[in-house]
């Protein structure tokens, strides 16, 4: 019985869908071309030689040495030599370089002398990408130019270059990158970024598919088509675009996974398993929006302000440990942020399985038991009320 109305309620949203093409699109090609975007925007994994301007006021071989190593680095490329200061801003300002690096007069004499001057560099980070990008390896390629006049002047003291670099080395610090060693955009946004577009599509498109029925006055159409159950009805109705979006969730871990070659370190079914949780969710709470408001226009409102703040509120870009209070709350009430610490576990990490069973269980029972909970009965005594209909 209940079988068959999960059929009943889903040949009618079949048939809808195939009589409006723009609806079906929304579930299906539009959303894969919107993935395809994303992914392409990251697809060259890291920013190479971006355009930087070098004022040399030093003049000097250390300082053509310096510029030597600058330019060899992946990130900069030496785009523009202004003489001063003042002739480098206007290009900052024009956004024709992404940082200016000033060697200082006299400095390769005054390092000799061990009375350094620093070799600055000014990054424009309203382009922080950009800027994290430049920085380490221009510091990288001064510090390298400066550590062999060091050593030139450490092999003074006995013991030649080999003895220079033992002293050099005495103490020193070792950095050892963990969880993405390759600092790829491609991994760590797109990654990121393609989830969160597919549960907003998830997101908006279940709440709409829900909420039309009320708005064109077809709830107890709906209702009768799956032999009056409400819950065999709303899994029809939301079982094309389940599986429409639960294909391209399959697609986003195997591409990843299989296709571009980023290894899992941790279970690949476990992050699959997550993603399609986190959409079923996505369903979940849109149905719960629908029956607490009975209005189309409410519901996707609603639906908008869950997913567009997904990823700000993740722990991406700003650590969620570090957000004032309310931040905090607010990022715990968010589906997609118990999802992310799973896809940072599983894919990332290498976490145990273990350790991803609490926001497992949490996108089970807060987002989908209990949302259903209440959506349920909501949605049936709405679809019984024809007074309710009609609201957009």
């Amino acid at each position: 019985m209940f079988l068959a109305g999960v059929r009943g309620a889903c040949l009618r949203e079949l048939a809808y869908l195939r009589s409006h093409p723009w609806d079906l699109a929304m579930v299906s090609w539009f959303p894969a071309l919107v993935l395809l975007a994303t992914w392409a925007i990251f697809a060259a994994g890291v920013v190479v030689k971006l355009p930087i301007a070098l004022v040399d006021e030093d003049h000097s071989p250390g300082s053509r040495r310096v510029a030597l190593a600058i330019d060899a680095t992946r990130s900069s490329l030496i785009a523009a030599r202004p003489a001063t200061l003042e002739e480098a801003w206007p290009l900052l300002r024009q956004r024709k370089v992404y940082a200016v690096v000033d060697i200082p007069p006299d400095w390769e004499r005054r390092s000799r002398r061990a009375d350094r001057l620093p070799v600055v560099l000014y990054t424009n980070e309203q382009f922080h990408a950009a800027g994290s990008s430049i920085g380490p390896d221009v510091g990288t390629a001064v510090a390298s130019v400066a550590a062999e006049g060091a050593l030139d002047d450490l092999a003074h003291l006995g013991g030649g270059f080999s003895g220079a670099k033992h002293r050099a080395e005495a103490v020193r610090v070792e950095l050892r990158t963990l969880y993405g060693p390759q600092l790829s955009f491609e991994r760590a946004l797109g990654g990121t970024f393609l989830p969160a577009i597919l549960h907003l599509f998830v997101l908006g498109g279940a709440a709409y598919a829900i909420g039309r029925e009320f708005r064109d006055g077809g709830a107890r159409e709906w209702l009768d088509s799956a032999n009056g159950s409400i819950a065999a009805a709303l899994l029809g109705k939301l079982l094309p675009l389940g599986l429409a979006f639960g294909l391209m969730g399959l697609a986003i871990v195997g591409g990843f996974a299989g296709y571009r070659g980023w290894d899992v370190n941790g279970s690949i079914a476990l992050w699959s398993f997550s993603l399609l949780t986190l959409l079923a969710a996505c369903c979940a709470v849109a149905a719960m929006f629908v029956g607490l408001t009975g209005t189309l226009r409410i519901a996707l409102a609603m639906s908008a302000i869950l997913n567009v703040t997904a990823v700000s509120f993740a722990g991406l870009s700003y650590p969620l440990v570090s957000m004032a209070t309310p931040a905090k709350v607010w990022a715990s009430v968010l589906p997609f942020k118990y999802y992310f610490d799973l896809q940072q576990q599983q894919w990332h990490i290498g976490s145990p399985a273990a350790y991803s069973m609490f926001p497992l269980c949490i996108l089970w029972g807060v987002f989908i038991l209990a949302p259903l909970a209440v959506a349920l009965p909501k949605l049936r005594a709405l679809c019984l009320n024809p007074a309710a209909w009609g609201r957009r």
